[in-house]
């Protein structure tokens, strides 16, 4: 795998050194019965800053077994991708909580937010408008104490990114990125499924010190 560019004419090497992973999953047709469920769920939200989230969090434990066993086939690809590791005796990397979000047409969106005491996070979109997006912040750059202002952006100074969702994808993504939602411009509800994924068992080095022991009894 080559991670730089080769400039001959300048005799130079650009090195891409790291890169944050989102990677996305189509589910397919979404059935009857799973909207009927959404349906349901959503008769009992509360405020959120500016949208609204079911009070249910935990619906994945209760049900739509098929859309769970989906997300966690896409996690195993996820953990073998990215993070290099598969999902074994030793750790079990498991949806914790889930949860389904509303943004109704007008909505100012859904604030800047990242997932704490989560590893991995997913978002299942449900219903969505044209162009609607979910918007990823580098804080790398963001954060910078020194701004310079890019006349010509490229992956290396752009501070967000914009990204174009579909019904019925799933996206998988480092629970630390921070992201958000624009104010909702279609006609139609913007609805998706939330989920965190932590790891359970023995994570970490006892080498280096940074061994950590979590119950992995379901």
């Amino acid at each position: 795998m080559k991670l730089f560019h080769e400039d001959k004419e300048n005799n130079s090497k650009l090195y891409q050194l790291f890169s944050i992973p989102l990677m996305s999953f189509n589910y397919g047709e979404i059935s009857q019965y799973e909207f009927d469920i959404f349906d349901r769920y959503l008769l009992n939200v509360q405020q959120n800053k500016f949208n609204y989230v079911t009070k249910e969090n935990y619906i994945l434990d209760k049900e739509l077994p098929s859309l769970r066993k989906f997300f966690e086939k896409s996690i195993e690809v996820y953990l073998s991708e990215v993070i290099g590791v598969d999902n074994s005796d030793d750790v079990d990397y498991r949806i914790t909580q889930s949860w389904i979000n509303i943004s109704p047409p007008g909505c100012l969106g859904h604030h800047e937010h990242k997932h704490p005491n989560s590893y991995i996070s997913g978002v299942f979109y449900i219903k969505v408008n044209d162009n609607d997006n979910i918007i990823f912040t580098n804080e790398f750059i963001t954060k910078r104490d020194i701004r310079v202002e890019s006349q010509n952006y490229n992956i290396f100074n752009v501070g967000q990114f914009y990204y174009p969702v579909k019904k019925a994808e799933l996206i998988l993504f480092p629970s630390n990125l921070v992201h958000q939602v624009e104010p909702i411009e279609g006609s139609n509800d913007r609805i998706s499924l939330s989920f965190n994924v932590f790891p359970f068992g023995c994570i970490g080095s006892q080498e280096q010190l940074c061994q950590l022991r979590i119950s992995n009894d379901k």
